[in-house]
């Protein structure tokens, strides 16, 4: 069942639309996050769906009933709202704070009961505010403030919690307790959980769909792996990064990666031939540098291999320890037609990569530029003297050697 389903959704405060035709699916027990820059409308979509506002245009079905069918104290019932700004005016200890949490179940003037007390014992039970329970509510820390209001929120005894940025301006030991409180409520109790938040390396860990916005539409939509792309991040927040898997959660994990302005650099194409590891300081050089960059042939699982598919980088691939096979050889030929240089790091050669070297060759005599960063610490020819007589032969036809890696972004 959907808990919630949007359908072509518009929604401005003036004349300029802030949401523009924007249509998703929520599985009723999801846990969801919501991404994006800075007014791209997560937070004016967080609370359309409270009913907070009243859109424009479009649809909003809360478990296949129009949103604005519910009445006020029926919608509190299965959605709460926690806001991105929690200080309160007033000098309410915390278990007062948590207990209003029952209103939407209170007539008028009716007092709360045995069963209203148990209910707000066991939320502040499960977000750990039981010994605060007396405290003034504005005299405790903004992370124990935080987990009041989720507390308030859980009495309502709600289907769906819908969280505003609940992790911002908290120490990250904070924002691990917020979290996992919520992902252990959306596993254990079936809570759909629903947030926005900037952290993407916190979203990609715990959502199980992300919606990505920006200018008021939806960017991407889908599992963390379908929405947080190199090509996505680049759209949105004009901003290179790397994706890799975090060795200890397995879940996504994206870095900056600072672009220096380089002007013409964006359209020059440079093939590296690398592999164990040696093409690591090259790679991230000339990708910082803004250049267009391509590798092979890489045997699958090789570190250099873990850094391109990391940058989303095009590249030659070869099986894990098998030599370069015919095909890929001819694949590693056909983008070599369509770079304007190729760059040979200090990588050891042996019979099984010794076709990257004739590959590099054959662009040399097609009027390729080819450079060789070579390292006279480290012995590279392991086929008996052929990779050298290679390199020598190139060297003679007008392969430029070079020591380092800024002499290469000097000549480049």
């Amino acid at each position: 069942m959907y808990a919630i389903s949007v359908k072509d959704l518009e929604f401005g405060y003036r004349e300029d639309l802030v949401l523009k035709k924007v249509s998703f699916n929520i599985r009723d027990g999801s846990f969801v996050s919501l991404i994006g820059p800075n007014g791209s409308g997560k937070s004016t979509l967080l609370k359309t769906l409270n009913n907070l506002y009243q859109p424009r245009g479009g649809s909003i079905r809360l478990y296949d009933r129009d949103l604005s069918s519910y009445k006020k104290r029926e919608l509190a019932r299965k959605i709460a709202l926690v806001p991105q700004e929690t200080n309160i005016d007033y000098d309410f200890t915390v278990e007062e704070i948590v207990m209003m949490g029952r209103h939407p179940y209170k007539k008028r003037f009716e007092m709360e009961d045995e069963s209203d007390f148990k209910i707000v014992y066991e939320a502040m039970k499960m977000t750990n505010t039981l010994s605060l329970r007396d405290r003034l509510i504005n005299q405790i820390s903004g992370g124990e403030r935080q987990r009041v209001i989720i507390a308030k929120a859980l009495a309502q005894k709600p289907s769906i919690i819908l969280l505003d940025e609940p992790t911002s301006n908290l120490d990250i030991n904070h924002q691990m307790d917020i979290l996992n409180l919520l992902k252990r409520l959306n596993r254990e109790n079936g809570l759909t959980v629903i947030l926005v938040i900037h952290d993407i390396n916190l979203a990609c860990r715990y959502s199980d769909q992300i919606i990505f916005l920006k200018d008021g539409q939806i960017l991407g939509m889908g599992s963390p792996e379908e929405v947080v792309t190199i090509e996505n991040m680049e759209n949105a927040y004009n901003m290179k990064v790397a994706i890799e898997r975090n060795k200890y959660t397995n879940t996504l994990h994206l870095t900056p990666i600072e672009i220096k302005d380089r002007g013409e650099n964006k359209n020059k194409r440079v093939h590296i031939v690398c592999g164990g590891g040696s093409g690591q300081e090259l790679i991230n050089s000339l990708y910082s540098e803004g250049f267009q960059l391509s590798l092979g042939v890489l045997n699958v699982g090789d570190s250099d291999w873990e850094l391109a598919r990391s940058l989303n980088l095009p590249m030659v691939e070869e099986v894990p320890f098998s030599g370069i096979s015919d095909e890929a050889h001819e694949n590693n030929l056909r983008m070599l037609e369509r770079v304007d240089m190729v760059v040979i790091s200090n990588v050891p050669i042996g019979a099984g990569n010794l076709k990257n070297l004739l590959a590099a060759k054959e662009a040399l005599e097609k009027g390729k530029r080819i450079f060789y960063i070579k390292d006279d610490d480290l012995e590279f020819d392991y086929t008996n003297g052929e990779a050298l007589s290679l390199i020598g032969l190139m060297k003679e036809r007008g392969m430029i050697t070079l020591n380092s890696i800024d002499q290469l972004l000097d000549e480049i």
